[in-house]
């Protein structure tokens, strides 16, 4: 299809939100897809009628959003995968309006009850994934014969969420879960204080369970478990 009849201006938004608008429309209608290049900013601004310096703000704009990606030499590419980017300051407005821990509470305990019946959702498809989330678990029954330090077992913490969201084989939710957990990291070491990892192995050993019987039935169980031992902690402190 010509670059004209892929681009087109409407005169009623400015010339940078007539670019970034028409990308991501092609995008939602998939005239555009991942990894393809876009035509070069001489083409572009001649098909809408724009300034080059409007497609190159325009370019730097979707590149913040992680939408597309310049590649030195040879041009610019919609991305290959999600930018986290836009996601991140939509998560970071949350964080930063301080909600209490009723907010929060609720925030993680709905995601992730979809993040774990999306792993019973895909069982047939991640079965490597399930088998390094085994892995993970067995690695922190190791540590716990050795005494370990907070590091240790904070970053044994950390994987098994993380894992969770690879085992969904939704890169979308495996990436919103895991800015998810970037923020909440600090929050989630608490549960470690005072004690040597016994009650997050034995929450992670109860949603290993459910992944291990496709149990959807005890989901919200186990989920509500380890978030209230979170939110608890998070009381504690």
């Amino acid at each position: 299809m010509a670059v004209q009849e892929l681009f087109r201006a409407n005169k009623r938004e400015s010339t940078v939100d007539i670019v970034v608008n028409n990308i991501k429309k092609l995008l939602i209608e998939r005239k555009l897809k991942p990894g393809d290049r876009l035509p070069n900013e001489v083409e572009i601004s001649e098909a809408m009628n724009v300034s080059r310096g409007s497609v190159r703000e325009a370019l730097r704009i979707l590149t913040a959003f992680g939408l597309v990606e310049s590649r030195v030499g040879t041009g610019t590419y919609i991305c290959q995968k999600p930018g986290r980017t836009l996601a991140d300051s939509l998560l970071f407005s949350f964080f930063v309006n301080n909600p209490n821990i009723g907010k929060l509470y609720e925030f993680r305990r709905l995601i992730e009850i979809d993040i774990l019946e999306s792993v019973l959702d895909h069982y047939d498809e991640n079965e490597e994934e399930r088998r390094m989330l085994e892995e993970n678990v067995d690695e922190l029954k190791e540590l716990l014969t050795k005494n370990p330090d907070t590091d240790w077992l904070r970053e044994n913490d950390i994987s098994f969420h993380c894992l969770m969201g690879i085992c969904t084989k939704n890169v979308l939710m495996e990436r919103i879960y895991g800015i998810v957990i970037d923020f909440m990291e600090a929050s989630i070491a608490e549960t470690l204080k005072n004690q040597h990892g016994e009650i997050v192995y034995k929450e992670h050993m109860q949603i290993l369970e459910v992944i291990r019987t496709r149990d959807y039935s005890r989901i919200e169980e186990v989920i509500t478990s380890s978030v209230d031992t979170w939110s608890m902690r998070q009381a504690e402190g």
